[in-house]
Protein backbone atom coordinates (compact mmCIF):
# COMPACT_ATOMS: atom_id res chain seq x y z
CA UNK A 1 0.00 0.00 0.00
CA UNK A 2 1.47 3.31 -0.76
CA UNK A 3 2.05 5.84 1.96
CA UNK A 4 0.20 8.40 3.30
CA UNK A 5 2.51 11.23 2.10
CA UNK A 6 2.41 9.47 -1.54
CA UNK A 7 -1.26 9.47 -1.85
CA UNK A 8 -1.51 12.71 -0.48
CA UNK A 9 0.53 13.53 -3.73
CA UNK A 10 -0.66 11.81 -6.10
CA UNK A 11 -4.42 13.41 -5.13
CA UNK A 12 -2.12 17.22 -5.48
CA UNK A 13 -0.83 15.90 -9.20
CA UNK A 14 -4.87 15.19 -10.08
CA UNK A 15 -6.46 18.03 -8.33
CA UNK A 16 -3.31 20.44 -10.63
CA UNK A 17 -4.42 18.53 -13.69
CA UNK A 18 -8.33 19.59 -13.12
CA UNK A 19 -8.78 15.90 -12.25
CA UNK A 20 -11.00 16.83 -9.44
CA UNK A 21 -13.18 13.60 -8.73
CA UNK A 22 -10.16 11.58 -8.85
CA UNK A 23 -8.51 13.19 -6.71
CA UNK A 24 -11.67 13.56 -4.16
CA UNK A 25 -11.76 9.73 -4.29
CA UNK A 26 -8.33 9.44 -2.85
CA UNK A 27 -9.00 12.20 -0.41
CA UNK A 28 -11.88 10.60 0.73
CA UNK A 29 -10.06 7.00 1.34
CA UNK A 30 -7.51 8.99 3.72
CA UNK A 31 -10.02 10.33 5.79
CA UNK A 32 -11.54 7.09 6.58
CA UNK A 33 -8.24 6.39 7.86
CA UNK A 34 -8.84 6.28 11.54
CA UNK A 35 -5.35 6.80 12.38
CA UNK A 36 -4.38 9.87 11.10
CA UNK A 37 -4.27 13.53 13.03
CA UNK A 38 -7.36 15.50 13.49
CA UNK A 39 -5.07 18.25 12.21
CA UNK A 40 -5.01 15.68 9.01
CA UNK A 41 -8.43 15.20 9.37
CA UNK A 42 -9.30 18.91 8.89
CA UNK A 43 -6.87 19.51 6.02
CA UNK A 44 -8.47 16.45 4.28
CA UNK A 45 -11.89 17.90 4.84
CA UNK A 46 -10.86 21.57 3.80
CA UNK A 47 -9.43 19.92 0.60
CA UNK A 48 -12.90 17.65 -0.39
CA UNK A 49 -14.41 20.95 0.53
CA UNK A 50 -12.18 23.20 -2.20
CA UNK A 51 -13.12 20.49 -4.76
CA UNK A 52 -16.73 20.49 -4.29
CA UNK A 53 -16.65 24.08 -4.89
CA UNK A 54 -14.53 23.43 -8.22
CA UNK A 55 -17.53 20.69 -9.15
CA UNK A 56 -20.03 23.38 -8.39
CA UNK A 57 -21.58 21.41 -5.38
CA UNK A 58 -21.72 24.46 -2.64
CA UNK A 59 -23.73 22.52 -0.16
CA UNK A 60 -21.19 19.58 0.32
CA UNK A 61 -18.42 22.00 0.10
CA UNK A 62 -19.84 23.76 3.01
CA UNK A 63 -20.46 20.74 4.95
CA UNK A 64 -16.97 19.88 4.20
CA UNK A 65 -15.16 23.11 5.10
CA UNK A 66 -17.30 23.30 8.28
CA UNK A 67 -15.91 20.20 9.37
CA UNK A 68 -12.56 21.28 9.01
CA UNK A 69 -13.15 25.00 10.87
CA UNK A 70 -14.89 22.24 13.97
CA UNK A 71 -12.12 19.79 13.64
CA UNK A 72 -9.07 22.62 13.79
CA UNK A 73 -10.41 25.80 14.84
CA UNK A 74 -7.20 27.34 15.01
CA UNK A 75 -6.42 26.93 11.18
CA UNK A 76 -6.89 30.33 9.68
CA UNK A 77 -6.84 28.80 5.78
CA UNK A 78 -9.99 26.70 6.87
CA UNK A 79 -11.64 29.66 8.04
CA UNK A 80 -11.05 31.32 4.65
CA UNK A 81 -12.22 28.91 2.26
CA UNK A 82 -15.27 28.98 4.08
CA UNK A 83 -15.76 32.45 3.67
CA UNK A 84 -15.06 31.83 -0.09
CA UNK A 85 -17.70 29.28 -0.11
CA UNK A 86 -20.38 31.91 1.36
CA UNK A 87 -19.58 34.61 -1.00
CA UNK A 88 -19.68 32.11 -3.64
CA UNK A 89 -23.26 31.06 -2.05
CA UNK A 90 -24.36 34.77 -1.95
CA UNK A 91 -23.94 35.22 1.42
CA UNK A 92 -21.56 37.93 1.80
CA UNK A 93 -22.99 39.24 5.06
CA UNK A 94 -21.92 35.82 6.91
CA UNK A 95 -18.91 35.92 4.82
CA UNK A 96 -17.94 39.50 5.63
CA UNK A 97 -18.31 38.61 9.86
CA UNK A 98 -16.06 35.55 9.34
CA UNK A 99 -13.66 37.64 7.40
CA UNK A 100 -13.65 40.71 10.09
CA UNK A 101 -13.19 38.16 12.83
CA UNK A 102 -10.72 36.53 11.08
CA UNK A 103 -8.79 39.75 10.63
CA UNK A 104 -8.63 40.74 14.52
CA UNK A 105 -6.80 37.48 15.08
CA UNK A 106 -4.83 37.14 12.20
CA UNK A 107 -4.03 40.57 10.58
CA UNK A 108 -0.92 39.64 8.67
CA UNK A 109 -2.37 36.56 6.73
CA UNK A 110 -2.00 37.16 3.53
CA UNK A 111 -5.32 35.12 2.54
CA UNK A 112 -6.97 36.95 5.58
CA UNK A 113 -5.88 40.74 3.61
CA UNK A 114 -6.91 39.67 0.47
CA UNK A 115 -10.63 38.62 1.51
CA UNK A 116 -10.81 42.01 3.68
CA UNK A 117 -9.66 43.98 0.35
CA UNK A 118 -12.20 42.03 -1.69
CA UNK A 119 -15.38 42.75 0.48
CA UNK A 120 -14.49 46.40 0.88
CA UNK A 121 -13.80 46.58 -2.12
CA UNK A 122 -17.33 44.90 -3.28
CA UNK A 123 -18.58 47.27 -0.24
CA UNK A 124 -17.80 50.21 -1.78
CA UNK A 125 -14.65 51.45 -0.38
CA UNK A 126 -12.47 50.67 -3.10
CA UNK A 127 -9.18 52.57 -2.16
CA UNK A 128 -9.03 50.81 1.41
CA UNK A 129 -10.00 47.56 -0.67
CA UNK A 130 -7.03 47.33 -3.09
CA UNK A 131 -4.81 48.87 -0.43
CA UNK A 132 -5.64 45.29 1.36
CA UNK A 133 -5.41 43.49 -1.58
CA UNK A 134 -1.63 44.83 -2.33
CA UNK A 135 -0.68 44.90 0.66
CA UNK A 136 -1.74 40.58 0.87
CA UNK A 137 0.42 40.70 -2.67
CA UNK A 138 3.14 42.34 -0.73
CA UNK A 139 2.93 39.42 1.79
CA UNK A 140 3.17 36.69 -1.06
CA UNK A 141 4.25 37.61 -4.36
CA UNK A 142 3.93 34.60 -6.04
CA UNK A 143 0.69 34.14 -5.36
CA UNK A 144 -0.87 34.06 -8.46
CA UNK A 145 -4.79 33.88 -7.67
CA UNK A 146 -4.02 37.35 -5.63
CA UNK A 147 -2.82 38.96 -8.73
CA UNK A 148 -5.54 38.05 -10.66
CA UNK A 149 -8.01 39.01 -8.33
CA UNK A 150 -6.36 41.93 -8.03
CA UNK A 151 -6.05 42.37 -11.76
CA UNK A 152 -10.55 41.68 -11.87
CA UNK A 153 -10.75 44.92 -9.07
CA UNK A 154 -8.81 47.31 -11.19
CA UNK A 155 -11.09 45.79 -14.35
CA UNK A 156 -14.20 46.59 -12.14
CA UNK A 157 -12.84 50.20 -11.80
CA UNK A 158 -11.93 50.91 -14.92
CA UNK A 159 -8.50 50.23 -15.35
CA UNK A 160 -7.64 48.52 -18.11
CA UNK A 161 -3.92 49.21 -17.96
CA UNK A 162 -3.48 48.39 -14.08
CA UNK A 163 -5.51 45.37 -14.12
CA UNK A 164 -3.24 44.00 -17.92
CA UNK A 165 0.10 44.47 -15.40
CA UNK A 166 -1.47 42.66 -12.94
CA UNK A 167 -3.07 39.90 -15.17
CA UNK A 168 0.21 39.48 -16.90
CA UNK A 169 2.20 39.23 -13.32
CA UNK A 170 -0.67 36.36 -12.55
CA UNK A 171 0.29 34.69 -15.77
CA UNK A 172 3.95 34.63 -15.57
CA UNK A 173 3.48 32.65 -12.45
CA UNK A 174 0.61 30.28 -12.68
CA UNK A 175 0.33 30.17 -16.64
CA UNK A 176 -1.89 26.78 -16.44
CA UNK A 177 -4.40 28.26 -14.01
CA UNK A 178 -7.79 28.61 -15.55
CA UNK A 179 -8.96 31.22 -13.59
CA UNK A 180 -5.57 33.45 -14.09
CA UNK A 181 -6.41 32.37 -17.89
CA UNK A 182 -9.55 34.16 -17.92
CA UNK A 183 -8.94 37.02 -16.37
CA UNK A 184 -5.81 37.68 -18.67
CA UNK A 185 -7.70 37.29 -21.58
CA UNK A 186 -11.14 39.86 -20.31
CA UNK A 187 -8.00 42.18 -19.24
CA UNK A 188 -6.17 42.07 -22.46
CA UNK A 189 -9.89 42.28 -24.26
CA UNK A 190 -10.60 45.15 -22.29
CA UNK A 191 -7.02 47.22 -22.95
CA UNK A 192 -7.80 46.58 -26.97
CA UNK A 193 -11.32 48.27 -26.50
CA UNK A 194 -9.62 50.86 -24.50
CA UNK A 195 -6.53 51.37 -26.73
CA UNK A 196 -9.42 51.47 -29.80
CA UNK A 197 -11.12 54.53 -28.52
CA UNK A 198 -8.74 57.23 -30.25
CA UNK A 199 -8.91 60.69 -28.67
CA UNK A 200 -10.90 63.86 -30.21
CA UNK A 201 -8.14 66.41 -32.48
CA UNK A 202 -9.22 69.27 -30.42
CA UNK A 203 -8.54 67.69 -26.94
CA UNK A 204 -5.33 68.69 -25.93
CA UNK A 205 -3.03 65.36 -25.90
CA UNK A 206 0.67 64.82 -25.65
CA UNK A 207 2.27 62.96 -28.31
CA UNK A 208 1.49 59.70 -28.92
CA UNK A 209 5.24 58.37 -27.79
CA UNK A 210 5.32 60.52 -24.93
CA UNK A 211 1.60 59.84 -23.67
CA UNK A 212 2.54 55.98 -24.11
CA UNK A 213 5.89 56.68 -21.74
CA UNK A 214 3.48 58.45 -19.34
CA UNK A 215 0.92 55.37 -18.89
CA UNK A 216 3.17 53.35 -18.59
CA UNK A 217 4.76 54.78 -15.95
CA UNK A 218 1.37 55.08 -14.18
CA UNK A 219 0.17 52.20 -14.37
CA UNK A 220 3.20 50.32 -12.60
CA UNK A 221 3.21 52.55 -10.28
CA UNK A 222 -0.56 52.01 -9.43
CA UNK A 223 -0.52 48.65 -9.92
CA UNK A 224 2.48 47.81 -7.11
Amino acid sequence: MPKLEDRFAKAAELWSKGKFKEAMAIYRRLLQNETISKMARAILCEYIGRLHVGLGDLKTAEDFLRRAVSLDSENVDHHVQLANCLCLCDRREEAWQLVRQLYQRASHHPAVLHYMGKMLDERGQHARGLAFMKKAIHLDPHNARLLADLAFSYLMRGNAGAAMVCSEQALALHSEDEVVQFVHELASTYERQSSSIKPSPSQNVLPSQDRKKSQTKNLKREAK
